[in-house]
C-alpha cells in the first residue's frame, strides 16, 4: 500500500480506537445528578475493561466473541490481611455519581459466578467515598451460575466539593488466585 493512503488510512484507525476507548467515560461523565438518580449506574460488556486492580488481586477479560458477553475475571493474589486498605477489583464512579447517589438508598447488584479455573467460593463488594462513610465490606457465595448479589447503601452527601466514589470487589481473603467471573456492576437509586 502507497504512503499517501497508508498514512491516512492508519490515521483513522487509530482516531477510532480512541474515540471507542473513551466512551464509556463520556458516558458516565456527563449524566446529571438527576439523571443519576433515575438511571444508576452500570457497568457491563466493553466497559468492565475499565476496572481497576489494586494490590493484591488482579483482573483478566474473557469471552466477548461470537454473542458471549465480555467477562471480567477478578482473583486476590495476596492475603488481604497482608495487603491493606484497599478497594480491591474498583470501578470509579466520578463526582456526579457521588451527589446523584448522596443522601439516598442505593442498591449495589453484582452480577457473577464462580470461575471456570479455580473457583473462588466467597467475594466481598463494598462502596466506598472519599471522606464521607463507606459502606462495610459485604459477603457474598458465589455460585456455578451467574446470579445477582445485592446489598444496600446510603452514602452521605458530598461535604463541600465533590470527589469519586468508588464500588470495590474483593475476590477472595485468602490470596490463594481463585478465580470469580463478573458479568456486571449495577448501582440504582431506591425510590
Amino acid at each position: 500500500m502507497k504512503d499517501r493512503f497508508f498514512y491516512p488510512l492508519l490515521a483513522l484507525v487509530i482516531t477510532g480506537i480512541l474515540y471507542l476507548a473513551i466512551q464509556p467515560g463520556i458516558r458516565h461523565g456527563n449524566l446529571s445528578p438527576e439523571d443519576i438518580a433515575s438511571e444508576g449506574y452500570i457497568l457491563s460488556g466493553l466497559d468492565l475493561q475499565s476496572l481497576t486492580a489494586a494490590p493484591g488481586t488482579e483482573v483478566s477479560f474473557i469471552d466477548g466473541q461470537n454473542k458471549l458477553p465480555l467477562l471480567a475475571v477478578l482473583l486476590s493474589n495476596n492475603p488481604r490481611e497482608f495487603v491493606g486498605k484497599s478497594a480491591g477489583v474498583f470501578g470509579t464512579l466520578g463526582p456526579n455519581y457521588e451527589i446523584g447517589f448522596g443522601g439516598h438508598d442505593i442498591e449495589i447488584t453484582i452480577t457473577a459466578r464462580a470461575g471456570r479455573y479455580k473457583p473462588l467460593s466467597e467475594f466481598d463488594v463494598g462502596y466506598f467515598t472519599v471522606g464521607v462513610g463507606d459502606s462495610r465490606w459485604q459477603r457474598f457465595t458465589l455460585s456455578a451460575n451467574f446470579e445477582d448479589y445485592s446489598f444496600i447503601f446510603k452514602p452521605n452527601p458530598p461535604e463541600g466539593k465533590p470527589g469519586n466514589d468508588f464500588v470495590g470487589i474483593w475476590p477472595g481473603d485468602a490470596g490463594k488466585s481463585e478465580t470469580m467471573e463478573l458479568k456486571s456492576i449495577k448501582i440504582q437509586v431506591l425510590q
